[in-house]
C-alpha cells in the first residue's frame, strides 16, 4: 500500500496520515523507566508562596538585570537550539550536518530525554518565575501552553543528558564541554523562564538519563559508530 494511504482507523472514523508521518522512523527510549519515576528521583519543587521560591525569583530577577547585550544574545541563541549544535562553539569542526552518525546519537539522546522531562514536568506542574512574577522580562518570548512546565528545566535536562555523552565520547574535552552545559543550562535563568531548582533538577534528571543510555547495548552501538566518525574526522585525537 502506497505510504500516502496508510491510515490509522478510530472507531469509524478515517484518519488521512500524511507520507511524513506514516514514514517517520519510530524510535525507542532505551532507558528503563522503572528507574526515572518523578517521586523517587526529585523532590518536590518549592510552593509557590514559599520563601525559597521568593528568593528564586529575586537571583531570577538580578541575573535578568545584569546580563549583559552579549550574554542575553548568546541565552536568547541557546533557548531556541535544542539540539546538540550548541556545542559547536565548544568543539572547533563539531558540525552535526556533517556527521550523521553523531546526529543519529544526539537525535536519540533528545527524544529520550524529551520524553522524560515531559513526564517530569507533568507530574510536579511548577508555574515559571514570569507567572509568578510578570515583571520579568524574558529573553524570547515564551512557549503557549508551558506556563506550568517549570520543573525540571527541559533546556537544562537536554543539556545535561547531551553533555554527559559527548563527554564520554570527547574525553580530553570533558571540562570545556560540561563547563558549555552548565552555560547553556543557566542560560534559562538569564532569560527569565527557570528557578535555580529548576536547573539542577534538569542536571539530576539529565545526567540519570544519560548514563542510563550509555548502559544500553543499542546505544552502544551509536555510540561507537559517532565515535569513529568523530575520530576519522579528527574531532578525537
Amino acid at each position: 500500500m502506497n505510504a500516502f494511504w496508510k491510515c490509522a482507523f478510530l472507531s469509524l472514523s478515517i484518519v488521512v496520515c500524511s507520507p511524513s508521518i506514516a514514514e517517520a522512523p519510530k524510535r525507542q527510549l532505551l532507558v528503563q523507566t522503572i528507574y526515572l519515576a518523578p517521586a523517587q528521583i526529585l523532590p518536590p519543587p518549592p510552593a509557590a508562596d514559599s520563601v525559597l521560591t521568593r528568593e528564586e525569583i529575586a537571583e531570577v530577577k538580578a541575573w535578568v538585570a545584569k546580563t549583559t547585550p552579549e550574554q542575553k544574545a548568546l541565552a536568547a541563541k541557546d533557548a531556541l537550539n535544542k539540539t546538540a549544535s550548541f556545542f559547536s562553539d565548544t568543539i572547533t569542526g563539531f558540525d552535526l550536518s556533517k556527521l550523521p552518525a553523531t546526529k543519529e546519537l544526539f537525535d536519540q539522546v533528545r527524544f529520550t530525554e524529551n520524553q522524560q522531562a515531559k513526564v517530569f514536568k507533568n507530574y510536579f506542574k511548577r508555574s515559571r518565575p514570569y507567572v509568578t512574577d510578570p515583571t520579568i522580562s524574558l529573553c524570547v518570548a515564551a512557549e503557549s501552553g508551558g506556563e506550568r512546565q517549570s520543573y525540571p528545566s527541559g533546556h537544562a535536562t537536554m543539556a545535561y543528558s547531551m553533555g554527559v555523552v559527548l563527554a564520554h565520547l570527547i574525553e580530553p574535552q570533558a571540562v570545556a564541554i560540561m563547563a558549555r552545559t552548565q552555560l547553556y543550562a543557566e542560560n534559562r535563568i538569564r532569560c527569565g523562564v527557570h528557578h535555580r531548582s529548576d536547573i539542577v533538577a534538569g542536571q539530576v534528571l539529565g545526567t540519570l538519563v544519560a548514563t542510563q543510555l550509555l548502559q544500553s547495548a543499542e546505544f552502544q552501538k551509536m555510540f561507537a559508530a559517532s565515535r569513529q566518525e568523530l575520530l576519522a574526522a579528527g574531532l578525537i585525537r
